[in-house]
C-alpha cells in the first residue's frame, strides 16, 4: 500500500464513447496526481475496448482489467479493490465527472480528519435532470448515520475510502446484491467506522436512460427494503407490513391509508429501540424523524398544527436557498462536456 496514492476504481462496460472521454478526462486534470486509474472493462464490445485502449495509450499510471465474460458491476468492483495500491480508494463511475479539485479536497479532509473512514461530497446531476443528488450543507457522520435507515446518503461514485479500513474489517462490495451495492456497502460500513459527506460540490453525476438507476428501478427498490429493514433490526426492531409503510413514508411519498398517528408511533418506536440500544445518536436521530415527519404532514396533508408552520416554511425557504444555488452550478456543467 503506498502512502498518499489514490487508487481509482471505474467500472466500464459498453459505454457511450463522449461520456468515457469526459470521465476519463475529468480524472486526469485533476489538481492532486498522485493516482493510479484502475479500469475493470466488464466484457465491453470492441468499440468500447478500443476508445479505451486509446484512452490509456502512453499512461503508466493506468491499470486494466479485462473480465472475460461479463460478471456484473458488483464483482468488477471487488476486482477493482482488490488490486489497489493505494492508501485510498476513489470511486468513479464512467459516464460522470469528476471536478479537478476533488481529490485534493478530500485528501485534505481525510487527513485533517482521522477519525474518518468515508467522504463523499456535493454532487449534482446533469442531462435528463438536475438536481442535487446529496444534502447541499453536507452531512456529518451522526446525520449520515441516521440517514442510512432510510437510503444510501452517500453518492456511490463520489466517495474515497481509506483503503486500510476496508481490509482491518474486511469490507467488499456483497456480490449476491446486484443492484444497490453501494447503499448496502455503506450501512455494513457504518458498523465499523465513520462517514461523512463534505457540501462541496465535487462531482457531476450523469442521468439518462441506460444507467443502472434508471433501468432497474424495482430491483433497487426490493434491494433497499431488505436494506433498511437489516438497519432496523440493528436497533432490535422487525416492523410488521404496516410499521414498514410508516417508514417507508417517513422517506418519500403519499398513503391515505395510513394515518399521523400511526406514523408518530412508528417514530416513537424507533425513538425508544434505539436509545436502548445506543446504536446512533439519540439526539439526531430525533431531529431527523421530526423533520421527515413535518414533511410527510405536509405531503399528506394531514396532521398539520399551527407550530409546524414556522419549521414547515424554514424548510421551504432552505429548498428555495437550494435551486438558487443549483442554477448557479448548472451554468458551470456546460464547460466539463466535450
Amino acid at each position: 500500500m503506498k502512502k498518499g496514492l489514490i487508487s481509482v476504481v471505474m467500472g466500464v462496460h459498453n459505454e457511450q464513447e463522449d461520456y468515457l472521454r469526459a470521465a476519463f478526462n475529468s480524472i486526469f486534470s485533476q489538481t492532486y496526481k498522485d493516482f493510479e486509474l484502475i479500469i475493470v472493462d466488464d466484457a465491453s464490445d470492441v468499440a468500447c475496448k478500443s476508445i479505451v485502449a486509446e484512452l490509456c495509450e502512453g499512461k503508466s499510471n493506468v491499470k486494466v482489467i479485462h473480465n472475460e465474460s461479463n460478471i456484473g458491476l458488483t464483482k468488477s468492483l471487488n476486482k477493482g479493490l482488490d488490486a489497489a495500491s493505494g492508501e485510498f480508494i476513489a470511486r468513479m463511475d464512467a459516464d460522470d465527472i469528476s471536478l479537478p479539485e476533488r481529490f485534493e479536497k478530500q485528501i485534505d479532509f481525510l487527513d485533517k480528519n482521522q477519525d474518518i473512514d468515508i467522504v463523499g461530497t456535493g454532487v449534482v446531476s446533469f442531462g435528463e435532470d438536475t438536481k442535487f443528488m446529496s444534502p447541499h450543507k453536507g452531512f456529518t457522520n451522526d446525520e449520515a448515520q441516521c440517514c442510512l435507515f432510510f437510503s444510501s446518503t452517500l453518492c456511490h461514485p463520489s466517495v474515497m475510502i481509506r483503503k486500510k479500513f476496508l481490509d482491518d474489517y474486511n469490507l467488499r462490495y456483497d456480490e449476491n446484491v446486484k443492484k444497490g451495492q453501494d447503499y448496502d456497502m455503506w450501512e455494513r460500513c457504518s458498523v465499523y467506522g465513520k462517514l461523512v459527506v463534505i457540501k462541496d460540490v465535487l462531482l457531476y453525476y450523469r442521468t439518462h436512460p441506460k444507467q443502472i438507476t434508471s433501468t432497474n428501478k424495482p430491483d433497487q427498490n426490493l434491494s433497499a427494503d431488505i436494506i433498511r429493514k437489516r438497519r432496523l433490526g440493528r436497533i432490535g426492531i422487525s416492523p410488521s407490513k404496516k410499521e414498514y409503510r410508516c417508514h417507508e413514508l417517513l422517506a418519500s411519498g403519499v398513503d391515505k391509508f395510513i394515518s399521523h398517528n400511526d406514523v408518530q408511533k412508528w417514530i416513537d418506536k424507533v425513538v425508544l429501540y434505539n436509545e436502548k440500544s445506543g446504536f446512533v445518536d439519540t439526539k439526531t436521530l430525533q431531529h431527523n424523524l421530526h423533520s421527515r415527519f413535518l414533511l410527510y404532514k405536509f405531503r399528506n396533508l394531514v396532521g398539520l398544527e399551527l407550530r409546524d408552520i414556522i419549521p414547515i416554511t424554514q424548510i421551504l425557504i432552505s429548498r428555495v436557498s437550494m435551486r438558487m444555488r443549483l442554477r448557479h452550478i448548472e451554468k458551470n456543467i456546460s464547460k466539463y462536456l466535450l
